[in-house]
């Protein structure tokens, strides 16, 4: 990416410093005149973005559509089979964070 000639001075960076109440040192203002130069060089490359919106894509064919239909999830028993215990009728499985020992 390259960047186009800065175009900020140093006064510009000491006024924008002033007013956001900020003390530059003197040595530093070059790198910050560049830094801020690079801002408003990026800054202006977004003018060059056209305004008009993109061309639209065709439309996406519609989601298909499944019949909603119940079917029996053996509550309990589902429950008993895929975990090690149960307890008041809620599963129970074993701590895995953590540890029991400190």
């Amino acid at each position: 990416m390259s960047f186009e000639p800065s175009p900020v001075a140093p006064d510009m960076v000491r006024k924008v410093a002033a007013l956001a109440r900020l003390r530059v040192p003197d040595a530093d203002l070059p790198a910050w005149t560049d830094q801020l130069g690079r801002i408003l060089s990026y800054v202006g490359q977004l003018e060059r973005i056209p305004e008009r919106p993109a061309a639209a894509e065709a439309p996406l064919p519609p989601t298909p559509v499944r019949r909603d239909v119940s079917r029996p999830g053996f509550g309990s028993e589902a429950l008993a089979a895929n975990c090690p215990s149960t307890i008041h009728r809620y599963g129970s499985v074993p701590r895995i964070v953590g540890s029991l020992t400190s």
